[in-house]
């Protein structure tokens, strides 16, 4: 099953489907008919509707109901070196050996083929990393891990894999063959760190937030539309990510380092 899904995926014209897709849901929707639209989305999707700041009438799309903001206070942020960048499951947390990132139990990717660049990549070695699924209910807004100075934000042209479970465990390095964008960042004491936001079917529009400067931990990175993978790596000597198994439930802005 695994390799039949495999190739299934492969052959998707992905690309060209996610587009359309995005097309449609960027479509005005007709006033009366957004709340019942988006209350069945929240019922179907598990989406919490009392945390959006707004009311549901006033997201004129789908696409804009995807990217809905929380009230304020609705995600505190820790008083750590280290917290969550956005709502959803942990798919792998833990160290980086030997250049590669885990995708799951058994299967790795090359950190430089993600990043999409081996300079940059060496710099993480005996460093952490987290990869965190979004689901289409959660909260679709990454935020800063860390309090850190941006460099620059690069776009990796990629595919559009969906993200889901069953597709992770079946398609080889899957993160860094979907579009993505590298949020490359210097921690305190010029320890480097990353942030990746990876695209996927049905989510190529990731909007970025901010491109350059200081940020500090709790700020907004990007926008993502229905659900996705946020990746993030930290260099040797910056804080480490806590051991977390797989599926385990993480909200933006809590505690991450251990």
């Amino acid at each position: 099953m695994t390799a039949l899904r495999s190739l299934l995926l492969t052959c998707l014209p992905k690309v060209a489907l996610s587009r359309a897709c995005g097309l449609v849901c960027s479509l005005p929707l007709p006033c009366a008919l957004r709340p019942r639209l988006y209350g069945w989305f929240a019922r179907r999707y598990g989406a919490d509707l009392a945390e959006a700041d707004g009311a549901l009438a006033g997201f004129r799309s789908m696409q804009e109901f995807f990217r809905r903001p929380l009230k304020a206070g609705a995600r505190p942020i820790a008083a750590a070196p280290l917290v969550w960048p956005c709502d959803g499951r942990v798919v792998t947390v833990g160290g980086l050996a030997g250049g590669r990132i885990e995708q799951v139990k058994g299967r790795d990717y090359a950190l430089a083929d993600l990043l999409g660049d081996a300079d940059f990549a060496a710099q993480f070695t005996g460093g952490c990393q987290a990869t965190v699924y979004l689901a289409p209910g959660d909260y679709h807004r990454v935020h800063a891990p860390f309090a850190a100075e941006i460099d620059s934000v690069t776009a990796i042209p990629g595919t559009l894999f969906p993200v889901n479970p069953p597709a992770v465990r079946s398609v080889r390095d899957l993160f860094a063959r979907n579009s993505r964008h590298v949020f490359r960042c210097r921690l305190a004491g010029g320890v480097s760190a990353a942030v990746v936001m990876v695209g996927a079917y049905n989510v190529g529009d990731t909007l970025v937030s901010v491109a350059r400067g200081p940020v500090r931990a709790g700020d907004e990175l990007g926008r993502f539309g229905f659900g996705s993978t946020a990746i993030v790596v930290v260099g040797r000597d910056g804080p480490a990510f806590a051991a977390a198994a797989p599926e385990t439930r993480v909200r933006m802005g809590a505690r991450a380092d251990g």
